[in-house]
């Protein structure tokens, strides 16, 4: 599958992670767990201390809940899987007997192997170097895959679609979580966005709205179960915790980085989470 030339600073999502290191949320975590994620802040104030964990913690348990998990799953895989978070939430609460959490963040890789072997899951959580659009699992072989705000990284995400039907059993579930970047309506955001796919590594073939994201989960093969827009449930809240948090986003970050990324705050990007079934 060939990549496309989607950043000038990264030559992929894995070596944006290895720059970024532990994200500058993670003042707020607390238990050796880094925060990468904007969270699911509903019934949440984003101005609370450690409100920022809690709703990372809400999103995942949303992602975990929609793939219905449970200990009869033998093979739950985690696409993009971070700092291991998920994955070990899928062992500790969800009884899943096998979980293999996948990324191409070396940096990322080491602190989820090293948290899965202080919680003593080496026996049901596996971490490994793979990319989302080569999955190195064979056919009809994964129970349910689950996906945390990592797909619109993915070169391209509809590469991944497919890779996740293939790998998929009869009747296995795709849950994810992902950021939608709409294509720019105006001249401020055409100006905005090359620089957030510079500095976030967003493919061009993943700027599309909602209404063709469903079109490409529905081409790779799958059946939509459910889907919602919860951008009102994201992005006001976040932007409140970065505004109010301004130091804690600059930490540590090269002035090329911030200059690219500071449009985040601004870009109207959409929130989702959907829930798929291989038929």
């Amino acid at each position: 599958m060939t990549k496309t030339n989607v950043s000038a600073l990264f030559q992929d999502a894995g070596a944006l992670y290895d720059f970024m290191g532990h994200a500058p949320l993670d003042y707020d975590a607390g238990d050796n767990v880094s925060l990468v994620n904007l969270g699911y802040w509903k019934g949440l104030n984003a101005y609370s201390k450690k409100h920022l964990a809690r709703s990372n913690q809400a999103l995942f348990q949303l992602v975990c809940q929609n793939a219905q998990l449970s200990e009869k799953d033998d093979f739950v895989a985690d696409i993009g899987c971070g700092f291991g978070n998920v994955a070990v939430l899928c062992a500790t609460d969800f009884n899943c007997p096998s979980v293999t959490g996948i990324n191409i963040s070396q940096y990322q890789i080491d602190q989820s192997i090293e948290r899965v072997e202080r919680q003593n899951l080496q026996h049901r959580v596996a971490i490994k170097y793979m990319s989302a659009t080569d999955l190195q699992f064979p056919d009809n072989s994964v129970d349910k895959m689950i996906s945390t705000e990592a797909a619109f990284h993915f070169d391209s995400r509809s590469d991944f679609f497919r890779e996740a039907y293939r790998t998929l059993k009869p009747g296995g579930i795709l849950s994810l979580a992902d950021m939608v970047y709409n294509q720019p309506a105006n001249a401020l955001e055409r100006k905005i966005l090359p620089h957030l796919q510079d500095g976030l590594y967003i493919p061009s073939a993943n700027i599309y709205g909602l209404n063709e994201y469903i079109e490409k989960i529905r081409e790779a093969g799958f059946e939509i179960m459910d889907v919602e827009n919860i951008t009102s449930w994201v992005r006001p809240y976040f932007r409140r915790w970065a505004f109010s948090h301004p130091v804690n986003l600059v930490i540590n970050r090269k002035f090329s980085w911030i200059v690219s990324t500071v449009g985040f705050l601004v870009y109207p990007w959409e929130y989702i989470y959907l829930v798929a079934v291989k038929p």
